[in-house]
């Protein structure tokens, strides 16, 4: 009886882990102690295993099948000394970005997950508000605080823009930064600040019939990106003025 319990027991942590790994992230209810490194962790290990892989030794079909996942990558940030590039004197920056790689960090920050490959159309890995997005990014400090990500996807529905700005007009309120991008605006939550930017634009889709002739009509597309910032992140680059995203939200100018 004691075996099967135990047996029982281990069924149910593995699958916790397994929904740990696979689940959508809900952004309305999320908040900093999230634990990204938990949620990247599996997926960035099968990315590893993915590119460890000698495609020469597979066969085509098999190769080619790989590609059909996303791929994950981790990276550490750092504060670095900006030389005159921004108005402050320190910045913070991933350590593989060309402009600081040869460069060393005067204190380690945290860690940030990229989705570098993702399927637009079939991933999903964050919703808000009913609308699904195929990519995020996440930065957490040292001590494992989700300081801040970014979703974006490329949408065909005009209403997804409309539903994510539904939800931050009932939820935050409109802040004025220094940026006149008519196609960005900034918003206060409880917990968040957030930056949405929307970029329409129009694009040929081109197609091919039967009978090979190629096809091509316009259609219209959504750029949409939304940027969460924790509150105590936001303080603490302006307190220790180190150049970084969200910079925007900081209540005094350069």
């Amino acid at each position: 009886m004691n075996n099967k319990i135990h047996i029982l027991f281990a069924l149910f942590i593995l699958a916790s882990c397994h929904s740990q790994d696979n689940k959508i992230v809900d952004l309305a209810k999320i908040s900093n102690d999230f634990d990204a490194s938990e949620f990247y962790r599996n997926k960035i290990k099968k990315t590893n295993e993915i590119i460890s892989k000698d495609p020469k030794r597979m066969e085509k079909k098999e190769a080619l099948n790989l590609l059909d996942n996303s791929f994950f990558v981790k990276d550490t940030l750092g504060y670095y000394k900006t030389d005159g590039r921004f108005p402050t004197d320190l910045s913070l920056e991933p350590t593989n970005d060309w402009m600081v790689r040869d460069k060393k960090p005067t204190e380690i920050f945290g860690y940030g997950y990229n989705a570098v490959a993702y399927d637009p159309e079939k991933d999903k890995i964050a919703i808000l508000n009913t609308v699904a997005f195929p990519k995020m990014d996440m930065v957490e400090d040292r001590k494992g605080n989700l300081m801040y990500l970014e979703v974006g996807k490329t949408s065909k529905n005009t209403d997804d823009f409309n539903k994510i700005k539904a939800y931050l007009s009932k939820n935050c309120k409109r802040v004025a930064v220094d940026d006149n991008d008519p196609k960005a605006s900034y918003w206060e939550g409880e917990f968040f600040y957030y930056y949405l930017f929307k970029d329409d634009r129009k694009e040929e889709e081109v197609s091919f019939d039967s009978q090979g002739n190629r096809k091509s009509r316009s259609v219209h597309n959504t750029e949409i990106r939304l940027t969460m910032f924790e509150k105590s992140y936001i303080k603490k680059m302006e307190e220790l003025g180190i150049y970084s995203e969200g910079y925007k939200f900081w209540k005094k100018t350069f």
